[in-house]
């Protein structure tokens, strides 16, 4: 018996000591918080062949607004974060590009002028994003040229100020990766974005070397003899003219503004293990390395993008590419300076009445898993237009589960804070919060505002991001008014900023609200 007492004290010690110890450490770190969720939910908009907007060309300003602002709600509602959106799809624009004209889908109209004025498309789309919380990444192609051989371009087009950099290939215009002032061309279209808009990344697709055409051959055996100073075979010659594309965009947007991030969504298979040990257990007819002559590998070491978003576009169980196979062998390849994303082909859902992609929680299921994976980021979907139809219920399911709690999008919890951001005079005034900042100055610092809420019995408790009921670019908050009778009480509201390098401020002072 005597054993057995002493036993249960040293038990009831060890408990006591533990919740001490979180005590403690609850009310050393309540100013901030403990569990914020970061987590890419992202969403692809093509402009190309007007996939998702603008539906047409040749519509109105307020057309243009009207259905800008209807993807970005959808957007939110749906419980995503970021909108990657097309702005440059064949060597044009859907801004006002100081460059390239103004792509044909967008408008074809001669009197570009009359129809929009000062409107910018692409400056809306960004205030917008902000305003709801929602990151925006400047989505571009970066050697496409023309969908087809009639495409129809102005005179200012690439088509027509460099034909002697193109090469044309599967009825399509292509600029050649291999000649230098192509690679420097696009840099100029990347700096032009970072410049003058307030884009949070810039975002290239998987189209580099073009993807094969039956057994037609691309024709760059010109540059290749007279750029390759390296000596290097032509596969080689390829990868290292991507790389070096890839490298000088890194550096040129982190030497202008560091925060904007830079990311890639390549093909999903980087090369068979048939072809290389490192490979993944896939027998993929295309690759990345072998075929796109893209070393998406080589660019985690040379730590030249921000971010991957590797297009996973099949389902569990593939016999040439499974997702179980290739999620795994993705998340090895995140680094501390490279976040890993997965991207999700909500197309294909239905789209055949196989047993997979016709398996009513395909996409769901995928999701789950990447979200076990912890070197894995989160989801990126193609496209929007998607969503607009039934997808086995998965918009539901996004909203009521999977995302019902708010997230931001590549959160940086270091603690490696240049400046700490303070809120100050969080007060009720008439049906809104609103706030200032004790330094105005770093008002342009600033990306979000997060708001927090809890009920007052329960404010004792940390905040987490179960707790966040708004994020916004605005320095004040609508409040919603008790919709029952159970939900009426006092609730404490607290506010903290969301810097544009992604760090999160202390909590500000409380803010207690009769409801």
């Amino acid at each position: 018996m005597h054993k057995v007492a002493k036993a249960m004290r040293a038990i009831i010690t060890f408990i006591i000591c533990i919740f001490c110890t979180s005590a403690v450490f609850t009310q050393t770190y309540m100013p901030r918080l403990s569990t914020m969720r970061s987590e890419m939910r992202g969403i692809w908009v093509a402009t190309v062949g007007n996939i998702d907007w603008p539906s047409a060309p040749n519509q109105s300003v307020g057309q243009l607004k009207k259905e800008t602002d209807k993807i970005i709600q959808n957007v939110k509602n749906w419980g995503l974060n970021t909108i990657f959106l097309q702005v440059r799809p064949s060597s044009d624009a859907i801004y006002k590009s100081r460059i390239e004209p103004l792509s044909p889908y967008i408008c074809s109209s001669p009197d570009i002028e009359a129809q929009y004025g000062d409107f910018d498309a692409l400056s809306y789309w960004i205030d917008q994003c902000h305003k709801n919380g929602i990151e925006l990444h400047a989505w571009i192609n970066p050697f496409r040229v023309t969908q087809s051989a009639e495409y129809q371009v102005p005179k200012n087009h690439l088509k027509n100020t460099h034909p002697e950099w193109l090469i044309s290939y599967g009825g399509k215009l292509y600029l050649d990766p291999g000649i230098p002032q192509a690679r420097q061309y696009v840099l100029s279209v990347v700096e032009d974005i970072v410049d003058r808009y307030d884009v949070d990344g810039i975002h290239f697709d998987d189209y580099f070397y073009p993807y094969p055409v039956g057994k037609e051959v691309f024709g760059d055996s010109i540059s290749y003899k007279m750029y390759n100073d390296k000596g290097l075979s032509v596969a080689n010659w390829r990868r290292d003219n991507v790389t070096t594309v890839i490298s000088d965009v890194y550096k040129s947007i982190k030497g202008k503004k560091s925060w904007v991030m830079f990311g890639v969504s390549p093909f999903g298979v980087w090369r068979n293990a048939s072809d290389d040990e490192r490979g993944s257990r896939t027998k993929a007819g295309i690759t990345n390395y072998d075929i796109l002559f893209a070393d998406v590998c080589d660019w985690v070491e040379k730590g030249a993008v921000d971010y991957l978003v590797p297009q996973i576009y099949w389902e569990a169980g593939n016999a040439a590419a499974d997702f179980d196979v290739l999620t795994e062998w993705w998340s090895k390849v995140a680094t501390e300076k490279t976040k890993i994303f997965v991207g999700h082909a909500v197309f294909k859902v239905n789209a055949n009445k196989g047993k997979l992609w016709g398996k009513r929680y395909e996409i769901e299921d995928q999701i789950k898993k990447v979200r076990k994976k912890r070197e894995l980021g989160g989801s990126i979907f193609f496209s929007y237009r998607q969503f607009l139809r039934n997808i086995n219920g998965l918009q539901d399911k996004m909203t009521d589960e999977l995302f019902k709690y708010k997230s931001l999008p590549n959160f940086d919890e270091t603690n490696d804070i240049k400046k700490e951001v303070q809120i100050k005079s969080l007060e009720k005034k008439g049906k809104m919060l609103r706030w200032e900042l004790a330094d105005k100055a770093d008002t342009a610092n600033v990306r979000y505002y997060v708001v927090y809420k809890k009920k007052k019995e329960e404010e004792k408790d940390v905040f987490k991001i179960q707790d966040v009921v708004g994020i916004t670019s605005n320095m004040s908050w609508t409040l919603s008014p008790a919709v029952s009778r159970r939900d009426r009480g006092r609730y404490v509201y607290r506010v903290s900023a969301i810097t544009k390098d992604r760090h999160e401020t202390s909590l500000s002072e409380r803010c207690t609200v009769k409801e």
